[in-house]
């Protein structure tokens, strides 16, 4: 009986024991400040206490955030046997401020069943903290807020900062922003120290264009400043983290729409130049009217176009319309911005008179909408004419046969006859053979160093020409070249052919190609000594 008693006695404890043990094995939270009673954003510390392996994710500290800010918690856990008992802690530390005046809490943890009261912090003014404009200063100026569709306007942004960068927390530059507008930074931030009323700052600038891409009324956001500055007292001796939020200036723009009465392509500008520079092969500069040249001379037309207020993508594209006795390489447009906010356009193009008489190069006239004055306007830059002369290379003579005439042989009558008239057969015989003889032995020596001597000095020439890169005289001496010399393959013909057009692509396109010279001077000798060969194998003269 007893024995039972005790049974019943020793299984109640047990269920006693596994109904209570929740309760009686939870984990233990505590959760202490620095202090109670702080200034607005005086610095205090936040540290809460598990005693038991958790992880740093386990507590949730997004709910401070109201109410504080919230530095970068800290987070570790700790194993400790004393007397064979061990111990297990996790343990936070944070960084707080409070943001506002009055009562700001810190609320309750939970964490594995445990729970921690929450704390109340009282929080004052300081006379002392500095202005946000003590520590950060932005500055933002647009040089104009009404445009046109396609035209620009440019952002000046400037972002100074007052206080030690070392002790920024979070620092965030908002970049601009626009609805109905284009934004584009022009060129990269520029930062250095500077000196202002006697305090020395950082300076950081950046400028942005922006477009308007169609008519209306649009807002613009400067750039702004998110981020916090730790700041301590001396007097107080305590550490602050001062917020310096910085909301950004806005500017209201207004877009014009395209007047009606506008006639041609669309630009608008504030202001618009346009130029240009005549230079003969020379690189001489061309300041008349017109130019005496000769036939595959080449002529450099540069044009320069300034415009202030426009993308270089939105340039126009200047097509001028050349006579076809003229062969016209283009450059790809360089682009360039000056001082003064323009952006400049510079156009080369090579000129090569092909034919004799005089040639008139055409004028060249851009119409542009004046923002300023609210008006069209039409900018024009004058041709050229050319009197054209027959060229040096041109050889339009070809070499002449060598006719040697044969002298008609002497009949002699001999009335008597005999042996006389056999041996004065045999001897007119002989001269006529001798003379036909020198006459074939003549003729090669004669003309065929013509043809070869100026075939070989053709070839020099344009090899030269290719070695030393000037793709002009080389593409004018590869034409002559191949109407002197006789290029009996037609696959070869062809693949000079092609690669001389890929000598002026790689010079001319707007694209940027790698070509290799040596393969068309190694076709233009492998050329030419098939002619060379083709020349030698040829009659000289008819047979007699």
């Amino acid at each position: 009986m007893m024995k039972r008693y005790k049974f019943y006695i020793v299984s109640l404890v047990a269920m006693m024991l596994v109904a209570i043990s929740p309760a009686t094995f939870a984990a233990n939270l505590w959760v202490t400040v620095s202090k109670n009673k702080v200034v607005k954003n005086e610095v205090f510390q936040l540290r809460i206490v598990a005693d038991e392996k958790v992880s740093s994710d386990d507590l949730d500290l997004k709910i401070l955030e109201n109410d504080f800010y919230v530095g970068r918690p800290s987070f570790g856990t700790s194993l400790n046997i004393i007397n064979g008992k061990r111990t297990t802690r996790s343990e936070w530390n944070v960084s707080l401020a409070a943001q506002r005046l009055g009562n700001a809490e810190i609320p309750a943890f939970s964490l594995n069943g445990a729970s921690s009261e929450p704390i109340t912090i009282q929080v004052s003014v300081d006379a002392d903290e500095p202005k946000v404009a003590d520590l950060i200063e932005l500055q933002n100026s647009l040089d104009k807020q009404q445009l046109y569709p396609n035209e620009s306007a440019i952002l000046k942004t400037r972002l100074i900062i007052k206080a030690d960068p070392r002790r920024l927390q979070n620092p965030n530059i908002l970049p601009p922003r626009a609805e109905g507008l284009t934004l584009d930074a022009i060129g990269e931030p520029n930062q250095y120290q500077s000196v202002l009323d006697g305090v020395e700052v950082t300076m950081l600038e950046q400028d942005y264009r922006v477009t308007a891409d169609k008519a209306g009324n649009f807002t613009l956001w400067g750039i702004g400043f998110k981020g916090s500055v730790v700041y301590g007292s001396n007097r107080t001796g305590t550490t602050k983290l001062v917020s310096a939020n910085t909301a950004p200036e806005q500017f209201a723009i207004k877009v014009n729409p395209i007047p009606d009465n506008y006639q041609g392509n669309w630009l608008p500008a504030s202001s618009l130049s346009l130029s240009q520079r005549w230079s003969d092969s020379d690189g001489n500069a061309i300041n008349n009217d017109t130019l005496e040249t000769k036939v595959g001379d080449s002529i450099s037309r540069e044009i320069t176009l300034d415009i202030q207020g426009v993308t270089s993508e939105r340039f126009p594209d200047i097509k001028i319309d050349y006579p076809k006795s003229v062969r016209v390489y283009q450059e790809k447009p360089q682009f360039s911005q000056l001082a003064n906010g323009s952006t400049r356009m510079t156009l080369t193009q090579v000129i090569i008179p092909q034919q004799q008489g005089d040639i008139t190069l055409n004028d060249v006239q851009i119409n542009w909408w004046n923002s300023q004055k609210e008006k069209q306007v039409s900018s024009n830059i004058e041709g050229i004419t050319l009197n054209v002369n027959p060229g040096d290379l041109v050889n339009n003579t070809e070499p002449a046969l060598l006719n040697t005439p044969i002298p008609a042989a002497e009949t002699v009558v001999v009335k008597d006859s005999g042996f006389w008239p056999y041996l004065t057969a045999l001897f007119a015989a002989l001269w006529l053979i001798s003379t036909v003889l020198l006459v074939k032995r003549k003729k090669p020596s004669v003309q065929s160093p013509t043809i070869n001597s100026s075939e070989q000095e053709g070839t020099v020439a344009l090899i030269h020409a290719i070695e030393s890169g000037d793709s002009v005289r080389a593409g004018y001496l590869a034409k002559e070249w191949i109407l002197q010399t006789n290029i009996p393959d037609k696959a070869l013909k062809m693949q000079i052919d092609t690669q001389l057009q890929a000598m002026q692509a790689s010079r001319y396109s707007t694209k940027a190609l790698n070509w290799d010279s040596g393969q068309l001077i190694s076709l233009i000798k492998q050329a030419d000594r098939h002619s060379r060969k083709s020349n030698s194998c040829e009659e000289p003269l008819a047979k007699l």
